[in-house]
């Protein structure tokens, strides 16, 4: 009954650049994906998009190449026009009740749009990348399930099916393996940390507001200085979840970041050295907010040679232009203590990505000793620190040679740990 009642229309008023309409859905595809939501939900939207987008733009990064979207009939599709990128998914939807107690009792009413694998879950849903690889590494049919995996009525939330299980409706839960959250590898790649994987359903403004929480702790990267750890998240998190719902871009925020940078240099060079301290710390904050905002609109940020080169100019132009200024009052001194703190720089940046090239991890992440050091080693948080500290006592020279000191001190400790770790391996 229920698949002569359901016809996959495509969607064409979704406005997503590139997307291909075919005439009949039921066609080869590699891999597919039937998103439902059910009667008396609202299309849930968290991080500047709905989540039926989210889950669109994550199920093409897995390889699907289709989607079937099922809502409820009368329900309107939302408008999928968050991301301004080009998509290569082909979108249907059909309008169509699944059971919210029962979904899988939908299964047979598919038996005419399937041709391929397809992942099968709810458009509500707020997924961790991770376990959607860690599910399609399993044989289906294959649910991720909540807990370990052990109750005789687990609770499940994507299932992974070949074409042919369509039968089996809602026996397939009986029938299938299961993978359990836990049991998707913590490690985070872009985090270069150990964060625990995220599987959640939204329902209600509780639930929006745990999913936020989930989010913006999944964009924080780690290991961070003290700073980072604990004082610019709140000013970075606030001004994230201001910017989400807005057309304002990442790549603004950088450009804002890289001027900001720019000018404290400027003002260092001026003598203005608190108002330079301020914007440094604002550059700052607002870099940090870039990369988070980023990575939860889903948006890719240009990466490379250039992004390093940009992260390190701005902040060694700190050090230059202040090593200038005091140059009239304490001769060449100063400008050689501000090459040779760019120097160390840029050679704890070499030393770090050699060993990354070499060992697939940076060295922040080797060992306890390692990420705790991360904590007040030398980086543009704690230079800055150290030089408003001198500023403060009225001693920007020696508040300069207190900089060039850690930066020798942190280079030295790392290159020891790095030819450590390459030994010891």
């Amino acid at each position: 009954m229920l698949s002569c009642l359901l016809r996959p229309q495509p969607i064409f008023s979704l406005a997503l650049e590139g997307i291909r309409h075919s005439p009949d859905f039921r066609i080869h595809h590699l891999m597919q994906a039937v998103l439902f939501k059910c009667p008396g939900q609202e299309w849930h939207w968290l991080g500047g998009m709905t989540l039926l987008e989210r889950n669109l733009w994550l199920l093409e990064a897995t390889g699907v190449d289709s989607v079937l979207i099922l809502h409820p009939p009368g329900d309107t599709l939302p408008s999928l026009t968050a991301l301004p990128r080009k998509s290569r998914l082909e979108l249907y939807g059909a309008a169509v009740e699944v059971a919210a107690t029962d979904p899988l009792a939908i299964l047979p009413a598919l038996r005419f749009e399937l041709r391929q694998p397809f992942l099968f879950l709810e458009a509500n849903l707020l997924v961790d990348p991770r376990a959607l690889e860690t599910l399609l590494w399993q044989n289906p049919p294959c649910f991720l399930v909540l807990g370990n995996g052990a109750d005789p009525a687990p609770v499940w939330r994507v299932g992974w099916f070949k074409a042919e299980h369509w039968p089996l409706g809602n026996k397939v839960l009986q029938r299938a393996n299961r993978v359990s959250l836990t049991a998707v590898p913590p490690y985070h790649a872009e985090l270069h940390a150990e964060v625990p994987p995220y599987c959640e359903k939204i329902s209600n403004e509780k639930d929006l507001d745990r999913g936020w929480q989930l989010l913006i702790d999944r964009v924080a990267k780690r290991p961070a200085d003290v700073i980072e750890q604990y004082v610019t998240p709140p000013l970075e998190n606030w001004l994230v979840r201001k910017l989400c719902d807005t057309r304002v871009t990442p790549h603004l925020v950088a450009l804002l970041s890289l001027a900001g940078a720019l000018t404290a240099a400027s003002l260092f060079y001026q003598g203005w050295l608190f108002l330079a301290v301020f914007l440094a710390w604002t550059a700052i904050v607002l870099d940090g907010a870039t990369g988070k905002l980023a990575r939860i609109k889903l948006i890719t940020l240009p990466i490379g040679l250039l992004a390093h080169l940009v992260d390190f100019f701005p902040e060694n132009a700190w050090y230059l232009t202040l090593a200038g200024n005091l140059t009239p009052r304490h001769g060449p001194a100063a400008w050689h203590m501000g090459l040779a703190i760019t120097g160390c720089n840029l050679s704890d940046k070499v030393i770090d990505a050699l060993f990354a090239r070499l060992k697939g991890k940076t060295l922040d992440e080797m060992s306890l000793f390692d990420r705790r050091f991360r904590l007040v080693g030398g980086c543009r948080n704690i230079y800055l620190l150290i030089l408003c500290v001198g500023f403060l006592l009225g001693v920007p020279f020696c508040a300069l040679q207190a900089v060039l000191s850690w930066a020798g001190v942190t280079l030295l400790i790392r290159l020891g740990r790095a030819g450590s770790h390459l030994l010891h391996r």
